[in-house]
Protein backbone atom coordinates (compact mmCIF):
# COMPACT_ATOMS: atom_id res chain seq x y z
CA UNK A 1 0.00 0.00 0.00
CA UNK A 2 1.64 3.62 -0.32
CA UNK A 3 -0.51 6.13 1.15
CA UNK A 4 -1.40 9.06 -0.51
CA UNK A 5 -1.08 12.79 0.74
CA UNK A 6 -1.31 16.45 -0.47
CA UNK A 7 2.00 15.85 -2.74
CA UNK A 8 0.70 12.91 -4.20
CA UNK A 9 -2.88 11.07 -5.56
CA UNK A 10 -4.84 13.41 -3.31
CA UNK A 11 -8.34 12.11 -4.59
CA UNK A 12 -7.79 8.92 -3.36
CA UNK A 13 -6.41 7.15 0.39
CA UNK A 14 -4.52 4.70 -0.66
CA UNK A 15 -3.05 2.72 -4.09
CA UNK A 16 -2.49 -1.01 -4.31
CA UNK A 17 -0.34 -2.64 -7.54
CA UNK A 18 -1.37 -6.11 -7.52
CA UNK A 19 -0.89 -5.63 -11.44
CA UNK A 20 1.76 -3.08 -12.51
CA UNK A 21 3.38 -2.41 -15.71
CA UNK A 22 2.05 -1.09 -19.02
CA UNK A 23 2.36 -1.93 -22.84
CA UNK A 24 0.87 1.36 -23.70
CA UNK A 25 3.98 3.65 -24.17
CA UNK A 26 2.52 7.58 -23.02
CA UNK A 27 5.56 9.79 -23.16
CA UNK A 28 3.81 11.97 -20.04
CA UNK A 29 3.56 8.36 -17.70
CA UNK A 30 4.51 8.90 -14.28
CA UNK A 31 4.47 5.61 -13.20
CA UNK A 32 6.86 4.49 -16.17
CA UNK A 33 9.26 7.64 -15.07
CA UNK A 34 9.25 5.98 -11.85
CA UNK A 35 9.59 2.13 -12.45
CA UNK A 36 12.56 2.91 -14.51
CA UNK A 37 13.75 5.23 -11.79
CA UNK A 38 13.66 2.65 -9.65
CA UNK A 39 15.62 0.07 -11.50
CA UNK A 40 18.75 2.65 -11.75
CA UNK A 41 19.10 3.02 -8.18
CA UNK A 42 19.12 -0.41 -7.96
CA UNK A 43 20.07 -2.24 -10.55
CA UNK A 44 17.06 -4.41 -11.58
CA UNK A 45 18.09 -6.54 -14.15
CA UNK A 46 15.01 -6.35 -16.44
CA UNK A 47 15.38 -5.02 -19.86
CA UNK A 48 11.79 -3.70 -19.45
CA UNK A 49 11.54 -2.54 -15.62
CA UNK A 50 7.72 -1.64 -16.54
CA UNK A 51 6.53 -4.79 -18.35
CA UNK A 52 3.48 -6.38 -16.97
CA UNK A 53 3.65 -8.06 -13.44
CA UNK A 54 0.81 -10.07 -11.24
CA UNK A 55 1.96 -10.04 -7.74
CA UNK A 56 0.73 -12.39 -5.64
CA UNK A 57 2.20 -11.59 -2.73
CA UNK A 58 0.40 -7.77 -2.57
CA UNK A 59 -3.32 -9.28 -3.82
CA UNK A 60 -4.53 -10.18 0.14
CA UNK A 61 -3.67 -6.08 1.15
CA UNK A 62 -6.78 -4.78 1.47
CA UNK A 63 -8.11 -7.27 3.46
CA UNK A 64 -5.69 -6.59 6.18
CA UNK A 65 -7.33 -2.88 6.28
CA UNK A 66 -9.85 -2.67 8.50
CA UNK A 67 -10.42 0.97 8.37
CA UNK A 68 -12.66 1.99 5.79
CA UNK A 69 -10.50 3.67 2.58
CA UNK A 70 -10.90 5.05 -1.42
CA UNK A 71 -8.20 2.80 -2.62
CA UNK A 72 -6.74 3.65 -6.88
CA UNK A 73 -6.21 0.06 -7.88
CA UNK A 74 -3.16 -0.47 -10.10
CA UNK A 75 -1.93 3.03 -9.91
CA UNK A 76 1.77 1.70 -11.27
CA UNK A 77 0.05 -0.22 -14.24
CA UNK A 78 -2.99 -0.75 -16.34
CA UNK A 79 -4.89 -3.48 -15.00
CA UNK A 80 -7.41 -3.02 -18.12
CA UNK A 81 -5.34 -3.73 -21.00
CA UNK A 82 -6.18 -6.63 -23.18
CA UNK A 83 -2.67 -8.03 -22.18
CA UNK A 84 -3.47 -8.62 -18.63
CA UNK A 85 -5.24 -12.46 -18.63
CA UNK A 86 -9.22 -12.23 -17.34
CA UNK A 87 -8.22 -14.51 -14.75
CA UNK A 88 -5.68 -12.18 -13.10
CA UNK A 89 -8.45 -9.18 -13.22
CA UNK A 90 -11.08 -11.50 -11.91
CA UNK A 91 -8.36 -12.41 -8.61
CA UNK A 92 -8.45 -9.03 -8.17
CA UNK A 93 -12.14 -8.36 -8.14
CA UNK A 94 -12.75 -11.15 -6.15
CA UNK A 95 -10.62 -8.94 -3.59
CA UNK A 96 -12.53 -5.99 -3.82
CA UNK A 97 -16.27 -8.05 -3.37
CA UNK A 98 -14.92 -9.79 -0.31
CA UNK A 99 -13.74 -6.12 1.53
CA UNK A 100 -16.97 -4.27 0.97
CA UNK A 101 -16.12 -1.37 2.94
CA UNK A 102 -13.70 -0.33 1.26
CA UNK A 103 -14.13 1.83 -2.03
CA UNK A 104 -11.85 0.73 -4.91
CA UNK A 105 -11.11 3.41 -7.98
CA UNK A 106 -10.35 1.73 -11.25
CA UNK A 107 -8.92 4.04 -14.22
CA UNK A 108 -7.94 2.87 -17.77
CA UNK A 109 -7.32 4.15 -21.41
CA UNK A 110 -8.94 0.68 -22.21
CA UNK A 111 -12.70 1.16 -20.67
CA UNK A 112 -14.21 -0.96 -23.21
CA UNK A 113 -12.72 -3.57 -21.29
CA UNK A 114 -14.81 -3.06 -17.96
CA UNK A 115 -17.59 -4.60 -20.35
CA UNK A 116 -16.19 -7.67 -19.97
CA UNK A 117 -16.64 -7.86 -16.35
CA UNK A 118 -20.02 -6.89 -13.87
CA UNK A 119 -19.05 -3.58 -12.44
CA UNK A 120 -18.66 -4.20 -8.29
CA UNK A 121 -21.17 -2.41 -6.22
CA UNK A 122 -18.01 -0.46 -4.40
CA UNK A 123 -16.19 0.17 -7.28
CA UNK A 124 -16.05 3.90 -9.60
CA UNK A 125 -14.96 3.37 -12.83
CA UNK A 126 -12.92 5.66 -15.16
CA UNK A 127 -11.09 6.70 -17.90
CA UNK A 128 -8.38 9.26 -18.75
CA UNK A 129 -9.09 11.84 -21.42
CA UNK A 130 -6.00 13.54 -22.23
CA UNK A 131 -6.77 15.62 -25.51
CA UNK A 132 -5.06 13.29 -27.28
CA UNK A 133 -6.35 11.14 -30.42
CA UNK A 134 -5.74 7.99 -28.59
CA UNK A 135 -7.95 8.86 -26.13
CA UNK A 136 -10.95 10.46 -28.14
CA UNK A 137 -14.55 8.59 -27.24
CA UNK A 138 -13.33 7.25 -24.37
CA UNK A 139 -16.12 8.94 -22.57
CA UNK A 140 -18.63 7.04 -24.42
CA UNK A 141 -17.15 3.97 -24.50
CA UNK A 142 -17.49 4.10 -20.54
CA UNK A 143 -20.32 5.03 -20.27
CA UNK A 144 -21.49 1.84 -22.61
CA UNK A 145 -18.92 -0.41 -20.60
CA UNK A 146 -20.40 0.21 -17.26
CA UNK A 147 -23.96 -0.43 -16.78
CA UNK A 148 -25.06 -0.43 -12.98
CA UNK A 149 -21.61 1.34 -11.94
CA UNK A 150 -22.39 3.61 -8.97
CA UNK A 151 -19.68 6.03 -9.66
CA UNK A 152 -18.54 6.85 -13.38
CA UNK A 153 -15.39 9.26 -13.66
CA UNK A 154 -12.87 10.82 -16.30
CA UNK A 155 -9.62 11.61 -15.30
CA UNK A 156 -8.57 14.72 -17.50
CA UNK A 157 -4.73 14.31 -16.69
CA UNK A 158 -2.94 15.45 -18.07
CA UNK A 159 -5.12 17.74 -19.67
CA UNK A 160 -2.96 18.30 -23.28
CA UNK A 161 -5.81 20.35 -25.16
CA UNK A 162 -8.74 21.94 -25.26
CA UNK A 163 -11.77 19.78 -24.98
CA UNK A 164 -15.54 20.00 -24.59
CA UNK A 165 -17.44 16.83 -23.67
CA UNK A 166 -20.73 15.91 -23.04
CA UNK A 167 -20.68 15.10 -18.85
CA UNK A 168 -24.71 13.98 -18.18
CA UNK A 169 -23.77 10.86 -17.62
CA UNK A 170 -20.23 11.51 -15.92
CA UNK A 171 -20.60 11.64 -11.88
CA UNK A 172 -17.12 13.15 -11.28
CA UNK A 173 -13.79 14.38 -13.10
CA UNK A 174 -10.23 15.25 -12.12
CA UNK A 175 -8.20 17.46 -13.61
CA UNK A 176 -4.50 17.67 -13.75
CA UNK A 177 -1.45 18.94 -15.34
CA UNK A 178 1.71 17.24 -17.30
CA UNK A 179 3.92 16.44 -14.18
CA UNK A 180 6.65 15.42 -16.81
CA UNK A 181 10.47 17.77 -16.01
CA UNK A 182 9.63 20.96 -18.27
CA UNK A 183 6.52 20.28 -19.18
CA UNK A 184 4.30 23.25 -20.26
CA UNK A 185 1.60 24.34 -17.58
CA UNK A 186 -1.99 24.05 -19.67
CA UNK A 187 -3.90 27.32 -19.54
CA UNK A 188 -6.54 28.09 -17.00
CA UNK A 189 -8.95 28.13 -19.83
CA UNK A 190 -8.98 24.58 -20.45
CA UNK A 191 -9.71 24.29 -16.60
CA UNK A 192 -12.55 26.87 -16.86
CA UNK A 193 -14.29 25.02 -19.98
CA UNK A 194 -14.70 21.93 -18.25
CA UNK A 195 -15.20 23.15 -14.82
CA UNK A 196 -17.83 25.11 -16.87
CA UNK A 197 -19.57 21.84 -18.78
CA UNK A 198 -19.20 19.76 -15.43
CA UNK A 199 -21.73 22.71 -13.40
CA UNK A 200 -24.48 22.14 -16.47
CA UNK A 201 -24.25 18.17 -15.68
CA UNK A 202 -24.40 18.48 -11.98
CA UNK A 203 -20.77 16.69 -11.89
CA UNK A 204 -18.22 17.04 -9.16
CA UNK A 205 -14.80 18.63 -9.61
CA UNK A 206 -11.25 17.49 -8.21
CA UNK A 207 -8.63 19.81 -9.49
CA UNK A 208 -5.28 18.77 -8.70
CA UNK A 209 -3.14 21.30 -7.16
CA UNK A 210 -0.53 20.45 -9.94
CA UNK A 211 -2.68 22.38 -12.54
CA UNK A 212 -2.10 25.79 -10.77
CA UNK A 213 -5.43 26.81 -10.61
CA UNK A 214 -6.56 29.36 -8.72
CA UNK A 215 -9.26 28.20 -6.44
CA UNK A 216 -9.27 25.22 -4.62
CA UNK A 217 -11.88 22.37 -6.00
CA UNK A 218 -11.97 19.34 -4.94
CA UNK A 219 -16.11 17.84 -4.81
CA UNK A 220 -16.25 14.23 -4.36
CA UNK A 221 -19.10 12.85 -6.44
CA UNK A 222 -22.91 11.63 -5.15
CA UNK A 223 -22.82 7.93 -5.27
CA UNK A 224 -25.73 6.26 -6.76
CA UNK A 225 -28.33 4.74 -4.38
Amino acid sequence: MNKQGPDKIDWTDASWSPITGCDFACKYCYARRMANRLAGRYGYPKVNPFEVTFHWDRLNQPLKWKKSKKIFVCSMGEMWGEWVCPARIGDVLKICWKSQHHIYQFLTKNPTRYNDFHCILNGWYGTTIDGLPFTEGNLEKLVHSTSGAKVRFISFEPLLSELHPNLYDIDWIIIGADSSRGAKKPPQKWADILIDYARGAGTAVWVKDNYGYPDVIKEWPEVKK
